[in-house]
């Protein structure tokens, strides 16, 4: 099985991004690309980026640098594998975490460079 990402404008700097998420084991042959449809909170958003973005760039790379393409495809593989009640639980740590003195400024600030990572992916739909 395999899910299918919608490709980005062409010419984009990032070509290394598939357009889709290869989930098909090594050793088995790919049956389908399957197109999914999910209606996902601002929140499990920020959580699936933030779980898929600070593992591949363990710091190297600030959230304010990550590009369209690449905190899409954090957040569709980020999806795509977990489960949603452990999406949904750090939603909710993500939003506790941007609230103003609820943690350390620090951790604070990198929250919400996550946030503004996932306003600049996924606009607000109507």
């Amino acid at each position: 099985m395999t899910i299918s990402l919608e490709r980005p404008a062409a010419g984009t700097a990032d070509q290394h991004v598939k357009p889709y998420y290869d989930i098909v084991d090594p050793c088995d042959e790919p049956h389908a690309v399957l197109d999914l449809r999910v209606r996902v909170s601002r929140d499990l958003l920020a959580a699936a980026v933030e779980d898929a973005g600070t593992g591949y760039y363990d710091g190297e790379k600030h959230p304010d640098e990550w590009t369209v393409e690449e905190v899409r495809a954090f957040a569709i593989m980020t999806i795509a594998n977990a489960s949603s009640l452990h999406l949904q639980q750090n939603a909710v740590l993500m939003a506790q975490m941007a609230e103003p003195d609820f943690y350390e400024p620090v951790t604070r600030e990198y929250v919400l460079a996550i946030y503004r990572a996932v306003d600049r992916a996924f606009p607000k739909a109507d």
